[in-house]
């Protein structure tokens, strides 16, 4: 083996598909998962996309729909709020950047391993409503599937590597989404 391979290959942190044993050098576990960019910014970009979205093709139901908007947006700020809270009794963090401490299954943990993701679906779609844009709903997949794909299962691999047996049988018992 070359010495730059073996230099890349050491610096190169493993990754795991939740099937193999993970793989990389020292076999140790990442500080935390390995995520393109924060879960927020992925949200944040969604929204800006909606809005260019909304502002090419004006689609208006009226405001009507805004109320039920407003309370869909207001019943995910409060549940991940309650998220927030309860990442805080855990002593853990909730920011992905940051490593995992312990492995939190209380409150909406129970029904989702993902409840705050979900709440930032459920916030985008109030926002879309709230903000009378129906196009930007659409664009409601394309935040689902980001998120599963790029946050999601990265978080996942990185929880399991961490966790082991713990993230497994909570894993078993949860659904990703609901």
């Amino acid at each position: 083996m070359s010495t730059k391979k073996a230099v890349k290959d050491a610096e190169e942190p493993y990754k795991t598909d939740g099937k193999d044993a993970p793989k990389g050098p020292a076999q140790e576990p990442l500080a935390h998962p390995d995520l393109p960019t924060s879960p927020p910014i992925i949200l944040l970009l969604m929204v800006m996309a909606g809005i260019v979205a909304d502002w090419l093709m004006p689609i208006n139901f009226g405001h009507g729909w805004g109320a039920f908007g407003l309370i869909l947006l207001l019943g995910a700020l409060g549940c991940a709020f309650w998220c927030t809270q309860i990442f805080k009794t855990a002593g853990t963090n909730v920011n992905p950047a940051m490593p995992s401490l312990s492995l939190v299954t209380d409150g909406p943990y129970r029904y989702s391993r993902n409840p705050i993701y979900v709440c930032f679906l459920v916030a985008y779609v109030g926002l879309a409503m709230l903000a009378d844009a129906p196009v930007m709903i659409l664009l409601t997949g394309g935040l689902f599937f980001l998120l599963d794909k790029y946050v999601i299962r990265r978080e996942e691999a990185y929880l399991e590597a961490t966790f082991g047996e713990e993230y497994l049988d909570y894993k078993a018992r949860v659904g990703r989404w609901l």
